[in-house]
């Protein structure tokens, strides 16, 4: 029979350890704030929903030419480009095409186009051709300034065939004029894709991508606070020595174990709970809910198997480290590590393929996946079932484990 006394002392106790401890306090409440309020003004930035303005170069050796549309006018419809009200290119003019590849191996600009002599003459009577330069400002620069390029001279390529085809069935008798124009407009354009972009809610608005990187950041803790808790359990209580008084007094290992248990449980929710505040007050983030929708409900509960799995993984831990220092260092590593290295925070398509496999067979992946199922995609309860059902069983599983490692650690030491 579990005394219920003997936990909340054990409760109690730890509370108090912990909020004098400021390693503990930086690693559970200072490290998740700090990594929601960075990834909020850097993996999210003020004005990402704002389209990106490129610094173009421009080489234009069709300024004389007298035709409609020449090089001048090209430049002219490159300068008043606008994207959602946000002026898309920025362009500077130069003499020569040596002087902006300068500039371009500088990274003083994103990309560049010369215009040739003929550029005009060939748009009227046959296909005319540009020389594109694609700069790097930074790592991920050169293939958004490619995509924004492209999508650009695409969209006046395709705006100019449709001017010449209706330019040249004026010259066409007019009972053939359908015909013709469908069968021209159809080589000029095969197919006429619509792009109707559907994003998840919480992709739609920087507060709720923010709310996607809060929940990411209750995540990674949770990994590797709770190995931290689970591998400290028996440890800590060595290297306090109180151990042995804990032992020869009428606590019972159950109490003990229920207690340590609990109280990280605890300590986790609180942290999840300053983390939420945090994402909030500090950096605006928007958390979606519906408190009406059962799936909604399966997200603490997950956050708990979570905890409560890795705080059974952490007890085996404890396994292979003497001392709580030890045991610290080991669970925040490999704690930090597999959060990368799982999917939990970066998206698992981005990892190596052996990387990958190891997402697919790691339970707390499956539990954040769930999680952002739900809070991302508006999964239902039947979206989730196979997932709720399979973390259960590692929770279990893992907990059990942890148990057994416990109780072995605990006649270990009792012999010693």
């Amino acid at each position: 029979m579990i005394r219920w006394s003997a936990v909340k002392a054990i409760i109690v106790r730890d509370f108090k350890e912990v909020f004098r401890s400021k390693e503990t306090l930086f690693w559970i409440i200072a490290w998740p704030i700090l990594w929601v309020v960075l990834s909020a003004y850097i993996f999210v930035p003020p004005g990402i929903e704002t389209p990106r303005t490129l610094d173009i170069g421009v080489v234009n050796y069709d300024v004389e030419s007298q035709f409609p549309m020449n090089g001048t006018y090209f430049v002219k419809i490159i300068n008043g480009v606008e994207y959602k009200g946000t002026k898309i290119f920025n362009v500077k003019i130069y003499d020569n095409e040596s002087s902006m590849i300068e500039d371009l191996k500088k990274g003083r600009l994103d990309g560049g186009i010369v215009i040739p002599k003929d550029f005009g003459e060939n748009i009227i009577f046959g296909q005319a051709s540009l020389r594109v330069y694609i700069g790097a400002k930074d790592i991920q620069s050169a293939q958004i300034t490619e995509g924004i390029l492209k999508g650009f001279i695409q969209s006046v390529s395709r705006e100019i065939s449709l001017r010449k085809i209706e330019k040249a069935l004026e010259y066409i008798p007019e009972d053939r004029r359908s015909f013709i124009r469908n069968w021209s407009i159809g080589v000029a354009i095969p197919i006429n894709a619509t792009f109707v972009e559907i994003k998840p809610k919480v992709m739609m608005a920087r507060n709720t991508m923010i709310g996607w990187f809060t929940i990411g950041a209750i995540g990674m803790s949770l990994l590797y606070s709770g190995f931290n808790i689970g591998a400290l359990i028996v440890i800590e209580e060595k290297e306090r020595g109180t151990l042995k008084r804990l032992l020869s007094s009428p606590m019972t290992s159950t109490e003990l174990l229920v207690g340590r248990t609990l109280s990280g449980l605890m300590i986790l929710a609180l942290m999840a709970i300053i983390v939420l505040i945090a994402g909030y007050t500090i950096c605006g983030a928007r958390i979606v809910w519906n408190p009406y929708k059962i799936e909604y409900w399966a997200v603490p509960l997950l956050l708990v198997m979570v905890a409560l799995l890795t705080i059974g993984l952490g007890s085996l831990l404890s396994l292979i480290t003497k001392t709580v220092k030890g045991a610290t260092a080991l669970s925040t590593i490999i704690g930090l590590l597999l959060s990368f290295l799982t999917g939990i925070w970066l998206p698992k398509w981005m990892l190596p393929e052996w990387l990958q496999v190891l997402a697919e067979v790691f339970p707390p992946t499956w539990a954040i996946e769930a999680i952002r199922a739900v809070m991302v995609f508006e999964a239902g309860i039947e979206d989730i079932a196979v997932d709720l059902i399979r973390v259960s069983i590692a929770t279990i599983i893992a907990y059990i484990l942890g148990v057994l490692a416990y109780r072995y650690l605990l006649r270990k030491y009792a012999e010693m």
